[in-house]
Formats: structure tokens, sequence, C-alpha cells
């Protein structure tokens, strides 16, 4: 499981008031925890290749009307490695997701999506399609 620390959207995810960090273990040890429910948020990266781009950005770009249709035309398969990069943010509860895509460019994933936050059914949604 990577670090929440080493994403992109670090910064992004420790400004939104919704979500915590706690210390275990004398402190060597931080998690995410997702204030509302108190889940635990598990950060996955998830590797594609060109051709899901544009499915993911639809999914990440879309707003609440539409991200339902987004979702179910959302056809990609992951691979074990790819030039595509999905870093993922998802609380144990599925209640929580942050998303965001990034590119291998110049020897180094680079971000080429906007952070996307979902919540509640929303997260659901997203959620499934990276199970």
């Amino acid at each position: 499981m990577a670090n929440f620390n080493k994403l992109a959207m670090s910064d992004e995810l420790l400004s939104r008031k919704d979500l915590s960090v706690t210390s275990s273990m004398l402190g060597l040890s931080k998690k995410l925890v997702y204030s509302t429910t108190g889940a635990t948020v598990n950060v996955k990266k998830y590797n594609f290749n060109s051709e899901a781009v544009a499915h993911l950005q639809r999914v990440i770009e879309s707003d609440g009307k539409g991200l339902a249709a987004a979702v179910k035309a959302c056809r990609v398969q992951k691979l074990e490695i790819g030039n595509i990069e999905l870093d993922a943010c998802i609380s144990t509860d599925k209640q929580f997701v942050a998303l965001q895509l990034l590119q291998f460019i110049d020897y180094t994933y680079q971000s080429i999506s906007k952070v996307a936050f979902y919540e509640g059914d929303q997260a659901q949604l997203v959620a499934s399609i990276l199970d």
C-alpha cells in the first residue's frame, strides 16, 4: 500500500476538513481517516494503458448528474505496468474516494487530471469500477 504523503494530491487531501491523520505505534505509523464515518482511507495505485485515459477522465470530470453514466461507460482493464497511473484513496467503508490520473512522462509520473473527491453513494459508485 502506498503512503498518502507521497501522492501528488497529498496537499489537497490534508487540506480537507473531513480527513484527519492519526498516529499509531509511537508515531512511527500514520494513517488517514475519513472523519465522517471513522473509516481508514487506503491508498491504491492502478496502472492502465493510454486507451483508458478518456474513460477515466470522463469519470473524474463528470458532475453529480453525469457520474452514473460515466461510470457505466467506463470500460478499463488494469495492468501490472502501464504508462497511466490512477492514484486512488478509498475509505474502507467506501464512503469516501479521491482520484487523480498521472502519466509517465520524462521518467516520472506527472498529473494529467484534477483531484476528484466523492462521498456517500457517489463514492460507492466510483469505487465499484476499481474493485
